[in-house]
């Protein structure tokens, strides 16, 4: 006789409702695993169903295949069908996963009880039964929000490792450099040596190459979190002794990368990583280029020549380039002996450079503005010392995708506090209220609330718990108020502040966490560089404060 097994697909589940006798084997894969990980949109997960009669004597029969959590699946050959012994029926279905959103959204359609968890992840079960038993297999699916950058004016900076040799080694570091401060904050790290870095505004991910002057290269791409993904070997005619240097985007995404060793630069399609052109930029004797930056005004990279100690500009399009007359200026005197390892535009038009000084040519540490008339260098804050070192920012500032891209720009009283330029902006647009809580007029005051000691006064009297939620708050609604009159980031609408009502201990406590979660909501996007605030000093701020009278 035949066993028959009858399966009801509910939620992603072939359901059956008894558990004995094992006949048959369930096995399920996602993508040729048990589990996977997703975390690029749109995404297609490909799963593969296998029902495999394991009894020693009896075919079995299958009356029935569907996936309610899977809707666009057809199982084909479609059942009833018989199952000889030691034989399997097979189905594979491709499903594709067009957002974060919707992964998460699969998770609360699933048969598991477990899922979405705080994981966010969903569970896809298949359970088959047969007269007197059912067997079950499983696969998960763990969602991860995609981790890609932001197109603003976000300075990366990559660094590579040295080997005893003088070549470029494992690991790399993915850093994001802050003009204000002078400091690089760790973004994460790959195993691969890179260089040539560049911000793809097409799709926000960076794209490098891998080279290690021993091995041939490799075009990869870069997440929010350094995470390096080899695209495709770099197929050129340089040779594998080649360190790739200089890398930019262009306008319609594809990729342009420069080695100096025997100066090619390479046209490369970001998707592929397929090399589209390959020509010969100058010689190693006129033509020294550690980076170049493609200006969105007129689609022409610019960089430094080291050869020459000039400003050059590159055709990408003929392939050629022209230095700038003169050599480059640095506070009036002609640059010598420097490199630029990093070049940034701005999506309005304006060039910085990362690279050495005539002060110590060894090291890039120095973060220069480039006058685009003359070539001349203007450092404008110092930060730490790089080696294979490369720079990227995103010059082409694209509307807001699906989802939407843009992010507001905050920063924190301390930002406010050492910042006389911001701070003074902000109050030449008047006093800010602070509700029942007074106001502040002069840049003094506004200080004095920035730096005020919340649990203390000035004479060392200690404030009441009222009188602290008080100074807190008023602390935050300057920050709130200089965040919107300095980067136009709308404040959130506080009634109690707005119209100058009383407020309790409960209500100041509502009221200073929703203004910290705004002021706190855009630390992570940069300073628009057109602002040029190159220094923050708190001990400026410290000094000129007053005490408050709230």
């Amino acid at each position: 006789m035949h066993r028959r097994w009858l399966g009801v697909m509910l939620g992603g589940a072939l359901w059956a409702p008894a558990v004995w006798a094992h006949d048959f084997r369930a096995d399920k894969l996602v993508n040729g695993q048990k589990q996977v990980l997703v975390d690029r949109y749109p995404t297609t997960l490909s799963f593969s169903f296998t029902a495999t009669n394991v009894h020693q004597t009896l075919p079995s029969d299958l009356l029935q295949a569907a996936d309610p959590l899977l809707a666009n699946c057809t199982f084909s050959p479609a059942p009833p069908l018989s199952v000889p012994v030691g034989g399997n029926i097979q189905y594979t279905c491709e499903y594709t996963v067009d957002s974060y959103e919707a992964c998460v959204a699969l998770g609360a359609l699933d048969a598991s009880p477990n899922t979405p968890n705080e994981e966010v992840s969903f569970a896809n079960i298949l359970d088959i039964g047969w007269d007197v038993g059912s067997s079950q297999s499983s696969v998960n699916v763990l969602c991860q929000q995609q981790p890609i950058l932001y197109c603003d004016d976000t300075v990366y900076i990559s660094t590579a490792s040295s080997s005893g040799g003088g070549l470029p080694t494992g690991p790399s570091r993915l850093y994001i450099f802050d003009p204000a401060t002078g400091t690089l904050a760790l973004q994460g790290e790959a195993s691969l040596p890179y260089n040539a870095l560049a911000f793809n505004h097409v799709d926000n991910f960076l794209y490098a190459i891998s080279s290690d002057g021993l091995t041939q290269s490799s075009f990869i791409r870069l997440d929010a979190n350094g995470s390096a993904t080899v695209i495709a070997p770099l197929v050129t005619g340089a040779a594998d002794s080649a360190i790739w240097a200089a890398g930019a985007i262009l306008e319609d995404g594809t990729y342009l990368g420069f080695e100096g060793t025997s100066n090619h630069l390479v046209h490369v399609d970001t998707t592929t990583g397929a090399v589209l052109s390959d020509v010969i930029l100058g010689t190693p004797a006129t033509f020294r280029m550690a980076d170049f930056a493609v200006n969105p005004l007129n689609n022409q990279l610019y960089g430094f020549n080291s050869v020459t100690q000039r400003v050059a500009v590159v055709d990408p399009v003929l392939g050629t380039y022209v230095d700038y007359p003169l050599p480059s200026l640095i506070n009036g005197a002609p640059s010598v002996n420097n490199a630029m390892v990093s070049a940034t535009f701005t999506a309005a038009g304006e060039l910085f450079f990362y690279g050495t000084t005539n002060a110590d040519s060894t090291r890039a540490d120095t973060f220069y503005s480039v006058d685009l008339l003359t070539g001349a260098l203007s450092p404008v804050s110092t930060g730490p010392a790089t080696q294979f070192a490369d720079g990227a920012a995103c010059a082409f500032n694209l509307p807001p995708r699906q989802g939407g891209l843009s992010r507001p720009v905050t920063r924190d009283r301390g930002f406010f506090g050492s910042s006389q330029q911001a701070l003074t902006e902000c109050l030449s647009q008047g006093p800010i209220s602070l509700g029942a809580l007074g106001h502040v007029s002069t840049v003094e005051e506004a200080l004095g609330v920035l730096w005020a000691n919340s649990a203390f006064a000035a004479n060392n009297t200690r404030r009441s718990d009222e009188a602290t939620l008080r100074m807190l708050v008023a602390r935050e609604q300057v920050t709130s108020v200089c965040n919107e009159r300095y980067f136009g980031t709308t404040a959130p609408v506080l009634p109690q502040l707005d119209h100058g009502l009383p407020m309790n201990a409960f209500v100041l406590a509502d009221t200073l966490k929703r203004l910290e979660v705004h002021n706190q909501s855009g630390l992570r996007t940069a300073v628009p560089l057109a602002k040029q605030l190159w220094k923050l000093d708190p001990i400026w701020g410290m000094t000129h404060a007053q005490e408050p009278k709230l």
